[in-house]
């Protein structure tokens, strides 16, 4: 146990760095990400360019940068938006059961039903590649997995003895829910949206770098990664800093999600994990 919080902490002092550093890139980065010099185009590592430059001569460290904002900020607010729609239907159907819970759960299993990267495709394909429809995309394809996780814990939940004794001295739904419910699966819910996190930038990392996610000339780690892929074995390092960047990122927030589970419950978070 010792051993995995050490890990925890050092993926959250990863993950914060990044964080910080990308937060910063305006005040940091040495130059503009989107700055064109075709004249120092593919050079290497140097004291002016740290990570060299791109086959544009934009400078790959500021990219780096900049990059980070981008993919940070498109996975925490698709991740939290994916959230927000499975915690509601899932809290609504596991709360009132019957027929709203049959008629929740028929959607679910719809949605559930179709695979998730085909439907990706075939949004982001018909909206046309853009943030706002790759955004539509992963949100669409992924709410219902948290649906049905917090469907389970609230069955669990509302049949507890002292929820029964709340209900019975006259309390309201929503207070039932605002004051006992929610707070006793926060914990769940935290664990979950720390390691869907970490897949959902691994999704946009995949569609960008097939064209269909984030487009150039806008920095982002997986348009770099594209960008990088015919200059491989010339230019290896065009690949290499968005890679581990992306890698490090994915890794933390998985250990950090582990960590989150092993604190809170060991074997009822065994379960989340496994469906996440």
């Amino acid at each position: 146990m010792i051993g995995k919080e050490k890990a925890g902490a050092f993926a959250a002092g990863c993950l914060g760095l990044i964080v910080f550093a990308s937060l910063c890139a305006p005040w940091i980065s040495p130059y503009d990400p989107n700055q064109v010099d075709m004249g120092n185009r593919l050079s290497h590592i140097s004291a002016a360019h740290w990570m060299g430059t791109d086959q544009l001569g934009r400078d790959v460290y500021s990219r780096m940068l900049y990059g980070g904002r981008v993919s940070l900020l498109l996975s925490g607010v698709a991740t939290v938006s994916t959230l927000l729609v499975g915690f509601g239907i899932g809290i609504l159907s596991g709360y009132f059961r019957g027929k709203v819970d049959a008629c929740l759960q028929t959607i679910v299993h719809i949605f559930q039903g179709i695979p998730g990267l085909t439907m990706m495709l075939a949004i982001v394909g018909v909206l046309g590649p853009s943030l706002k429809s790759l955004f539509l995309a992963i949100v669409l394809t992924s709410w219902a997995d948290f649906s049905r996780v917090v469907r389970g814990e609230v069955m669990k939940v509302q049949v507890e003895p002292y929820i029964e004794g709340t209900r019975v001295l006259g309390a309201s739904t929503f207070y039932i829910m605002m004051v006992h419910i929610i707070p006793s699966i926060a914990g769940t819910v935290l664990v979950l949206l720390t390691i869907r996190m970490s897949r959902t930038l691994l999704m946009i990392a995949s569609l960008s770098f097939l064209g269909l996610g984030v487009q150039p000339p806008t920095p982002d780690w997986s348009v770099m990664l594209n960008d990088a892929r015919p200059f491989l074995r010339t230019q290896p390092y065009l690949m290499l800093a968005p890679g581990i960047c992306i890698a490090t990122v994915s890794l933390s927030l998985q250990i950090l999600g582990d960590t989150l589970r092993d604190r809170l419950d060991p074997k009822r978070m065994q379960r989340v994990e496994d469906i996440a």
